[in-house]
């Protein structure tokens, strides 16, 4: 028997706050798709955050749901919970890290509070933005929750609010993407790598899936990213973290120029990068995707009530 604690919510636990009970069900529906990690034909009990219906999720035909459990789970050895995980995903260690490599976006910083926002802004912080336009981040967070955006000097509702609620946020003038690319891998007493993918997001960084296809880099974009993820992975080593690991990039546009900024976010975890690797090993795809348009010839591994495609490989 294969154990698997899907933890999909601990950026929001490190954070302080909780996520709605429906949100709850469909990350634990979504974290059947951590099967892939395990050993093929192995019998897997995955541990949710909660107990779901029957007919809340489904498999697709080339896809087998693990076995749902909820509550205390067996003692066992948690293999990807490193006492440092905490420290190293709060986006602050990415930040020191970018200025270290000189890489920081101009106006990029940590903020504390409404007046250091305030005040920022009206220095010129999301001057980098062709329009002004920000956005403001939790130092824990995924997929695009817990961030708010503004542009010029006008606040967003609910940026008081995030930052006496987080203690701080990371503030990153908001550039026009032409890609998003990430690079998984492993910290050991080695640094492994995988090549590059890219990532589906919409047009305010909200997580749509994974595209395993080599992304359109150039090559010395490809190069420099590779090299800023092994520096991520040993970042990670210096700090004592051992286990999986992430980091998000992006290439933006800046007038008839194309700049890549090569860490905009390190995940010291298992990301769905990992997830859609392992799948594409299993399926032969290159795509793992989360929103409803599934294209034609997808293939849904998950589907929710009414077969509405929650989660497909192409």
């Amino acid at each position: 028997m294969f154990h698997i604690v899907a933890n999909l919510d601990q950026e929001a636990r490190w954070l302080g706050v909780s996520i709605s009970k429906w949100l709850r069900k469909r990350v634990t529906a979504m974290s059947a798709l951590l099967a892939a990690l395990a050993p093929v034909d192995d019998p897997i009990t995955l541990w949710g955050l909660e107990p779901i219906e029957a007919d809340f999720v489904t498999a697709g035909p080339d896809f087998t749901l693990p076995t749902f459990a909820h509550g205390t789970p067996p003692t066992f050895e948690l293999r990807w919970a490193d006492p440092t995980a905490r420290a190293v995903n709060d986006r602050r260690f990415a930040w020191e890290l970018v200025q270290e490599l000189g890489f920081a976006l101009p106006g990029m910083r940590a903020i504390t509070s409404i007046a250091e926002l305030r005040a920022h802004l009206a220095a010129g912080g999301a001057a980098a933005s062709p329009d002004g336009a920000w956005v403001c981040k939790a130092p824990w967070t995924s997929a695009g929750r817990d961030r708010v955006f503004g542009r010029d000097q006008r606040l967003a509702e609910g940026t008081e609010r995030l930052i006496e609620r987080a203690g701080a946020v990371m503030f990153e003038p908001w550039l026009k993407r032409v890609l998003d690319v990430a690079v998984v891998g492993t910290v050991g007493d080695t640094i492994e790598l995988e090549t590059p993918h890219g990532l589906l997001n919409g047009p305010n960084g909200s997580f749509h899936g994974i595209d395993l296809a080599p992304p359109r880099l150039e090559i010395a974009e490809h190069d420099q990213l590779l090299l800023v993820a092994e520096r991520a992975g040993f970042a990670l080593q210096r700090a004592g973290y051992r286990g999986p690991f992430g980091i998000d990039a992006f290439v933006y546009g800046t007038g008839y120029d194309r700049r890549l900024h090569p860490l905009c976010e390190i995940n010291a975890r298992h990301t769905f990068g990992h997830v859609a690797r392992a799948l594409g090993r299993r399926f032969g795809i290159t795509r793992l995707g989360f929103d409803p348009g599934m294209p034609p010839g997808a293939r849904p591994l998950l589907l929710g009530r009414h077969s509405r495609p929650m989660a497909w490989v192409a």
